[in-house]
């Protein structure tokens, strides 16, 4: 059987037939959308503070799986076919106060008895129908009820884009929560790897993405020029509406780090974050600069030093390879400067990096906090 799972914009129909649908007794399903090969690491994974000698990630990016390791696992919504095919079969998932504030319209093969979910917030319950026209076009009901995600990793499924996830669900030392859909990051937007148009309106859309913050080199925007948007990417594929800032960063060096430079990019996550603007940070691939950035972000809001070595080391079971906690020229390097500098908690060693070296204000540094932490 082939499940099409496709993400649009809400046309008026299925608003209606979202809003007006009756019939089967409605179902909960709640299922765990965490990757199992990742979800295993995160929880067998035991790594103790100071101590970057080993490294538990070989032997689990290089498990052949017949599914990519850097996606989430879907919900399956399944139901009884009908003996006589509907038209215009649709699984309409809402998420919002409202039956109509349609999260995901998704197309169905008329004599299909299942579909696909992904990208759902963990531990927010939604709607879903499933409904089609009979040969009167009177609206059959197929299926319905709640969904609900469930395991604090949040990979994003995409149809061409690479190691994308939401910074979301990681527990801090004090047990807050980072919430959902403040920060993604992941791979390049250009024309390696172009977003499709679902790709699109799922960035924009859906997870709500408000700047694109492209810390790439000048030397990877393939010879563009800030005066030419046909030239790749110094212009964001997502289009209107989202705003693109090229802010290059070097990698993991944080005591020679170009305080200007990162002073301008913290400064630009730290400001979307507070006003509610979602944003998504890349590189090339997501990785080193990407991970250098986050793994500061995370670490200002007082993630644990065990959670900062696996969301780093989360990139390995993408296309761009093995990154681990105990390699001496990325993260050991980067991860041992920090913990040099003053402060009695990790957290307050991170946040004497932010004021001390890159000059970000203490009171920026707790409205970041306030906004992003639960």
């Amino acid at each position: 059987m082939n499940h099409k799972t496709t993400i649009l914009p809400l046309a008026m129909a299925a608003a209606v037939a979202l809003a007006a649908c009756s019939g089967p007794k409605p179902e909960q399903l709640t299922s765990c959308t965490e990757n199992p090969v990742a979800k295993e690491f995160l929880e067998t994974a035991s790594y103790p503070d100071g101590d970057y000698s080993e490294s538990a990630m070989p032997g689990f990016d290089t498990l052949k799986t017949a599914f990519r390791k850097d996606q989430p696992s879907p919900i399956t919504v399944r139901w009884n076919a009908p003996k006589t095919p509907l038209k215009d079969v649709r699984l309409v998932v809402s998420c919002g106060k409202k039956l109509t504030d349609t999260l995901f319209c998704i197309p169905v093969d008329p004599g299909a008895d299942s579909a696909l979910v992904y990208n759902l917030v963990p531990g927010k319950e939604c709607a879903f129908r499933v409904c089609g026209l009979d040969g009167k076009g009177k609206e059959v009901v197929l299926s319905r009820g709640t969904l609900q995600a469930e395991g604090p990793l949040r990979m994003i499924y995409t149809d061409a884009l690479n190691n994308v996830r939401d910074l979301g669900g990681w527990k801090t030392a004090d047990g807050k929560t980072i919430r959902y859909g403040l920060i993604f990051r992941g791979g390049q937007l250009n024309r390696q790897t172009p977003p499709s148009e679902r790709d699109i309106d799922l960035f924009k859309r859906v997870l709500g993405i408000k700047c694109d913050v492209d810390l790439r080199w000048d030397s990877e925007l393939d010879g563009g020029t800030p005066d030419d948007p046909s030239d790749d990417l110094y212009f964001t594929p997502l289009g209107e509406g989202v705003e693109y800032v090229h802010m290059p960063v070097n990698l993991y060096a944080l005591g020679q780090a170009d305080t200007t430079q990162w002073n301008n990019l913290l400064n630009h996550m730290l400001d979307k974050a507070i006003a509610g603007e979602p944003s998504y940070v890349h590189c090339a691939a997501g990785a080193d600069r990407t991970g250098t950035t986050c793994f500061l972000l995370e670490g200002v809001l007082g993630v644990t030093e065990e959670s900062l070595a696996k969301d780093y080391e989360l990139t390995s079971f993408s296309i761009y390879g093995r990154r681990t906690r105990n390699d001496a020229n990325s993260y050991r390097h980067m991860v041992t400067y920090l913990l040099s500098r003053e402060g009695e908690t990790l957290r307050d060693k991170f946040e004497n990096y932010f004021t001390e070296y890159i000059g970000i204000s203490a009171e920026k540094i707790e409205a970041f906090r306030a906004a992003m932490l639960e």
